[in-house]
Protein backbone atom coordinates (compact mmCIF):
# COMPACT_ATOMS: atom_id res chain seq x y z
CA UNK A 1 0.00 0.00 0.00
CA UNK A 2 0.94 3.69 -0.63
CA UNK A 3 -0.36 7.10 0.54
CA UNK A 4 0.45 9.54 -2.25
CA UNK A 5 -0.70 12.88 -2.90
CA UNK A 6 -4.05 13.41 -4.40
CA UNK A 7 -4.24 13.47 -8.43
CA UNK A 8 -6.47 13.40 -11.65
CA UNK A 9 -7.53 10.24 -11.09
CA UNK A 10 -7.81 10.50 -7.13
CA UNK A 11 -8.91 14.15 -6.25
CA UNK A 12 -12.95 13.30 -6.87
CA UNK A 13 -12.89 10.53 -4.23
CA UNK A 14 -11.13 12.77 -1.62
CA UNK A 15 -13.27 16.11 -1.77
CA UNK A 16 -15.88 13.42 -1.24
CA UNK A 17 -14.21 12.43 1.77
CA UNK A 18 -14.21 8.50 0.03
CA UNK A 19 -17.91 8.32 -0.28
CA UNK A 20 -17.78 7.86 -4.04
CA UNK A 21 -21.33 6.19 -3.46
CA UNK A 22 -23.03 9.84 -2.94
CA UNK A 23 -23.45 12.07 -6.20
CA UNK A 24 -21.11 14.74 -6.43
CA UNK A 25 -22.42 18.17 -4.87
CA UNK A 26 -20.85 20.31 -7.18
CA UNK A 27 -21.48 23.63 -4.53
CA UNK A 28 -19.23 21.42 -1.39
CA UNK A 29 -16.56 20.65 -4.44
CA UNK A 30 -16.00 23.84 -5.68
CA UNK A 31 -15.82 25.00 -2.14
CA UNK A 32 -13.10 22.00 -1.19
CA UNK A 33 -11.41 22.63 -4.49
CA UNK A 34 -10.38 26.52 -3.72
CA UNK A 35 -9.69 25.58 -0.36
CA UNK A 36 -7.05 23.16 -1.63
CA UNK A 37 -5.92 25.19 -4.67
CA UNK A 38 -5.49 28.38 -1.80
CA UNK A 39 -3.64 26.18 0.75
CA UNK A 40 -1.58 23.65 -1.35
CA UNK A 41 1.41 26.25 -1.43
CA UNK A 42 1.23 26.85 2.04
CA UNK A 43 2.39 23.18 2.86
CA UNK A 44 -1.00 21.34 2.45
CA UNK A 45 -0.21 17.54 2.41
CA UNK A 46 -3.92 16.14 0.73
CA UNK A 47 -3.16 12.20 0.38
CA UNK A 48 -5.31 8.74 0.00
CA UNK A 49 -4.50 5.55 1.00
CA UNK A 50 -4.15 2.90 -1.93
CA UNK A 51 -3.78 -0.47 -1.63
CA UNK A 52 -2.24 -2.95 -3.94
CA UNK A 53 -5.71 -3.67 -5.56
CA UNK A 54 -5.88 -0.39 -6.47
CA UNK A 55 -8.88 0.44 -3.91
CA UNK A 56 -8.44 3.47 -2.20
CA UNK A 57 -9.02 3.36 1.34
CA UNK A 58 -8.36 6.12 3.41
CA UNK A 59 -7.31 9.79 3.10
CA UNK A 60 -5.53 12.58 5.11
CA UNK A 61 -4.80 15.83 5.42
CA UNK A 62 -2.41 18.16 7.05
CA UNK A 63 -0.78 20.97 6.98
CA UNK A 64 1.18 23.43 8.91
CA UNK A 65 -0.45 24.73 12.60
CA UNK A 66 0.36 28.29 11.18
CA UNK A 67 -2.24 27.99 8.28
CA UNK A 68 -4.58 25.25 10.14
CA UNK A 69 -7.59 25.58 12.47
CA UNK A 70 -5.51 25.41 15.57
CA UNK A 71 -2.93 27.50 17.64
CA UNK A 72 0.51 26.79 17.57
CA UNK A 73 4.07 27.06 15.91
CA UNK A 74 6.63 24.79 14.56
CA UNK A 75 4.01 22.20 14.65
CA UNK A 76 2.54 19.98 11.96
CA UNK A 77 -1.17 20.08 12.34
CA UNK A 78 -3.51 17.11 11.30
CA UNK A 79 -6.93 18.04 10.21
CA UNK A 80 -7.80 14.81 9.67
CA UNK A 81 -7.25 10.50 8.92
CA UNK A 82 -9.96 8.93 7.82
CA UNK A 83 -10.21 5.29 6.85
CA UNK A 84 -13.60 3.74 4.94
CA UNK A 85 -15.79 2.72 7.96
CA UNK A 86 -19.06 1.34 5.85
CA UNK A 87 -20.37 -1.83 4.74
CA UNK A 88 -20.87 -0.62 1.27
CA UNK A 89 -18.63 0.41 -1.37
CA UNK A 90 -15.18 -0.51 -0.68
CA UNK A 91 -16.02 -2.04 2.35
CA UNK A 92 -15.36 -1.31 6.32
CA UNK A 93 -11.55 -1.37 6.18
CA UNK A 94 -10.88 -0.05 9.47
CA UNK A 95 -9.30 -2.05 12.12
CA UNK A 96 -6.92 -3.33 9.83
CA UNK A 97 -3.55 -1.01 10.82
CA UNK A 98 -4.51 1.27 8.16
CA UNK A 99 -4.70 4.62 10.27
CA UNK A 100 -1.64 4.00 12.34
CA UNK A 101 0.35 3.79 8.84
CA UNK A 102 -0.78 7.17 7.58
CA UNK A 103 -0.46 8.57 11.25
CA UNK A 104 2.97 7.05 11.08
CA UNK A 105 3.93 8.78 7.71
CA UNK A 106 2.62 11.92 8.74
CA UNK A 107 5.07 11.93 11.31
CA UNK A 108 7.48 10.69 9.65
CA UNK A 109 7.00 13.40 7.03
CA UNK A 110 6.77 16.01 10.21
CA UNK A 111 10.16 15.28 11.42
CA UNK A 112 11.98 14.94 7.76
CA UNK A 113 10.07 19.08 7.58
CA UNK A 114 12.05 20.19 10.90
CA UNK A 115 8.46 19.88 12.96
CA UNK A 116 9.04 20.05 16.15
CA UNK A 117 6.15 17.88 16.51
CA UNK A 118 2.74 16.84 15.43
CA UNK A 119 -1.07 18.49 17.01
CA UNK A 120 -4.34 16.75 16.13
CA UNK A 121 -7.83 17.35 17.30
CA UNK A 122 -10.32 14.65 18.19
CA UNK A 123 -13.82 14.30 19.89
CA UNK A 124 -14.18 12.46 22.84
CA UNK A 125 -16.21 10.29 22.14
CA UNK A 126 -16.04 7.02 20.24
CA UNK A 127 -18.27 7.39 16.83
CA UNK A 128 -16.53 9.84 14.75
CA UNK A 129 -12.97 10.88 15.22
CA UNK A 130 -12.08 9.89 18.27
CA UNK A 131 -8.88 11.38 20.46
CA UNK A 132 -8.30 7.99 21.54
CA UNK A 133 -6.70 6.75 18.29
CA UNK A 134 -4.22 9.39 19.10
CA UNK A 135 -4.03 8.60 22.74
CA UNK A 136 -3.20 5.09 22.08
CA UNK A 137 -0.25 6.29 19.30
CA UNK A 138 0.94 8.12 22.32
CA UNK A 139 -0.61 11.47 21.97
CA UNK A 140 -1.29 13.38 25.23
CA UNK A 141 -4.20 15.45 25.87
CA UNK A 142 -3.31 19.64 25.84
CA UNK A 143 -6.33 21.67 25.42
CA UNK A 144 -10.44 20.78 25.53
CA UNK A 145 -13.24 22.83 24.68
CA UNK A 146 -16.67 20.79 25.22
CA UNK A 147 -16.72 17.62 23.34
CA UNK A 148 -13.45 18.53 21.14
CA UNK A 149 -9.86 17.76 22.38
CA UNK A 150 -6.39 18.81 21.70
CA UNK A 151 -3.89 15.98 21.37
CA UNK A 152 -0.31 16.25 20.58
CA UNK A 153 3.21 14.48 20.32
CA UNK A 154 5.98 17.01 20.69
CA UNK A 155 9.28 15.73 19.19
CA UNK A 156 11.82 18.81 20.72
CA UNK A 157 12.44 19.97 23.80
CA UNK A 158 11.43 23.30 23.03
CA UNK A 159 8.05 22.69 20.85
CA UNK A 160 5.42 24.43 22.82
CA UNK A 161 2.10 23.01 23.48
CA UNK A 162 -1.05 24.01 20.83
CA UNK A 163 -4.38 25.45 21.92
CA UNK A 164 -7.83 25.40 20.08
CA UNK A 165 -9.26 28.16 18.74
CA UNK A 166 -11.45 29.83 21.66
CA UNK A 167 -14.50 32.08 20.58
CA UNK A 168 -13.79 36.05 20.64
CA UNK A 169 -15.84 38.83 19.27
CA UNK A 170 -19.52 38.20 17.99
CA UNK A 171 -20.81 37.40 14.78
CA UNK A 172 -23.35 39.23 13.01
CA UNK A 173 -26.39 40.42 14.23
CA UNK A 174 -29.55 42.18 13.23
CA UNK A 175 -32.09 43.99 15.65
CA UNK A 176 -35.56 42.43 14.15
CA UNK A 177 -34.71 38.91 12.69
CA UNK A 178 -33.21 35.64 12.86
CA UNK A 179 -29.42 35.77 12.34
CA UNK A 180 -28.38 32.84 11.15
CA UNK A 181 -24.28 32.72 10.25
CA UNK A 182 -22.38 30.21 8.34
CA UNK A 183 -18.90 30.07 8.83
CA UNK A 184 -16.95 28.77 5.46
CA UNK A 185 -13.59 27.16 5.93
CA UNK A 186 -13.25 24.46 2.99
CA UNK A 187 -11.39 21.76 4.77
CA UNK A 188 -14.22 19.50 5.22
CA UNK A 189 -16.61 18.92 3.12
CA UNK A 190 -19.22 18.25 6.49
CA UNK A 191 -18.61 21.74 7.58
CA UNK A 192 -19.09 22.35 4.17
CA UNK A 193 -22.44 20.98 3.81
CA UNK A 194 -23.59 22.72 7.17
CA UNK A 195 -23.20 26.15 5.33
CA UNK A 196 -25.09 24.85 1.73
CA UNK A 197 -27.49 23.69 4.48
CA UNK A 198 -28.24 26.63 6.00
CA UNK A 199 -28.01 28.35 2.56
CA UNK A 200 -31.09 25.92 1.06
CA UNK A 201 -32.78 26.65 4.61
CA UNK A 202 -33.08 30.02 4.95
CA UNK A 203 -34.52 30.78 1.02
CA UNK A 204 -37.55 32.65 0.82
CA UNK A 205 -37.42 33.82 4.69
CA UNK A 206 -35.72 36.71 4.05
CA UNK A 207 -38.97 38.51 5.68
CA UNK A 208 -37.78 37.16 9.36
CA UNK A 209 -33.96 35.93 8.88
CA UNK A 210 -30.81 37.42 8.09
CA UNK A 211 -28.33 35.52 6.88
CA UNK A 212 -24.40 35.91 6.72
CA UNK A 213 -21.76 34.09 5.80
CA UNK A 214 -17.76 34.18 6.62
CA UNK A 215 -14.91 33.17 5.02
CA UNK A 216 -12.82 31.77 7.74
CA UNK A 217 -9.90 30.17 5.80
CA UNK A 218 -8.67 33.46 6.05
CA UNK A 219 -6.78 33.21 8.89
CA UNK A 220 -6.69 36.65 10.21
CA UNK A 221 -10.96 36.49 10.18
CA UNK A 222 -10.74 33.09 11.94
CA UNK A 223 -9.05 34.24 14.80
CA UNK A 224 -11.05 37.46 14.92
CA UNK A 225 -14.15 35.71 15.05
CA UNK A 226 -12.78 32.60 16.66
CA UNK A 227 -14.59 30.00 15.11
CA UNK A 228 -13.27 27.45 12.33
CA UNK A 229 -16.83 26.51 10.97
CA UNK A 230 -20.13 25.74 11.73
CA UNK A 231 -23.93 27.39 11.55
CA UNK A 232 -25.24 30.05 14.22
CA UNK A 233 -28.30 30.66 15.22
CA UNK A 234 -28.20 34.15 17.02
CA UNK A 235 -25.33 33.44 18.10
CA UNK A 236 -25.20 29.64 19.11
CA UNK A 237 -23.80 27.44 17.13
CA UNK A 238 -27.09 24.57 15.77
CA UNK A 239 -26.57 20.96 17.11
CA UNK A 240 -22.49 21.20 16.94
CA UNK A 241 -22.23 17.73 17.70
CA UNK A 242 -25.18 15.82 16.95
CA UNK A 243 -26.35 13.77 14.01
CA UNK A 244 -26.60 15.87 10.22
CA UNK A 245 -29.40 18.30 10.20
CA UNK A 246 -31.69 18.51 7.09
CA UNK A 247 -32.85 21.70 5.71
CA UNK A 248 -36.34 21.32 7.45
CA UNK A 249 -34.63 21.09 10.35
CA UNK A 250 -32.76 24.56 10.18
CA UNK A 251 -36.25 26.20 8.47
CA UNK A 252 -38.06 24.45 11.77
CA UNK A 253 -35.23 26.11 14.19
CA UNK A 254 -35.77 29.96 12.16
CA UNK A 255 -39.35 29.17 12.21
CA UNK A 256 -40.11 28.57 15.84
CA UNK A 257 -37.19 31.14 17.03
CA UNK A 258 -39.50 34.03 14.55
CA UNK A 259 -42.43 33.15 16.53
CA UNK A 260 -41.26 33.22 20.05
CA UNK A 261 -39.11 36.40 19.50
CA UNK A 262 -40.87 39.84 20.78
Amino acid sequence: MRLVGIDGNTEATFFRCLHDEVPDDPRVTKERRRWYEAFRGKGLRAQVLILDTEEVVGLCQYVPIEHSHLIGDDLLAILCIWVHGYDHHVGNRQGNGYGRFILESIEEDARASGAKGVAAWGMDFEFWNPVSFYEHMGYRRVDQNGSVVLAWKPFAEDAEPPRLLRPRGSLPASTDRVDVVGCMHGWCGGGIGQCVTAREAVEGLADIVAYHEIDVSDRETMLAVGRDSGVFVDGEPFRPAGPPYSVDDLRAEIVRRAETTP
